[in-house]
């Protein structure tokens, strides 16, 4: 699984990968001084205990690693939560090292995988922040997402392709 976009990739995990992520195993590894992040070894454990998806061409349902395309840093991670409910909706998430937040990389992948989702038959594409990362909810905003409902901690995101772009 492999989507490019004009300044990033966004790849699938090999399980060494997620090995080094899990244990933070830099050696010899194309990362950003401060990836992984915390959430990135989270779900890299998940990921070796077998409780997420691994993406495909066919059914991209999973979590990919982001990498700068010029030099093949990796800066982050982003990806679906799973595949589509049966309405048809998929959850997006992401999270990047601090050192690529504020260059927008968020932005453009969040994009390309609201792009594969709809291309691969998904209606909507739903995600949530905490109430206190307006950054997050930043993205989320310029990708066309509007606000489903809030609690005291968090805020539930709704995007479409016809209200968003």
């Amino acid at each position: 699984m492999r989507i490019e976009t004009s300044r990033l990739t966004l790849t699938d995990f090999a399980r060494d990968e997620w090995v080094a992520v899990a244990t933070g195993e830099r050696a010899e590894r194309l990362w950003a001084p401060d990836y992984p992040t915390d959430g990135d070894v989270q779900l890299a454990s998940l990921s070796l205990l077998g409780e997420t998806t691994q993406p495909t061409d066919d059914a991209p349902w999973g979590p990919l690693q982001v990498r700068e395309r010029a030099g093949g840093m990796a800066v982050g991670g982003a990806g679906f939560k799973g595949p589509p409910d049966d309405q048809g909706v998929v959850e997006v998430g992401y999270g990047f090292a601090p050192s690529a937040r504020g260059h927008g990389y968020a932005t453009e992948a969040v994009r390309a995988l609201c792009a594969l989702a709809v291309a691969r038959g998904a209606l909507a594409v739903i995600a949530e922040t905490d109430v206190n990362n307006a950054a997050s909810e930043r993205v989320l905003e310029r990708c066309g997402f509007a606000v489903m409902s809030r609690d005291a901690q968090m805020t539930y995101w709704f995007w479409e392709p016809t209200t968003g772009e």
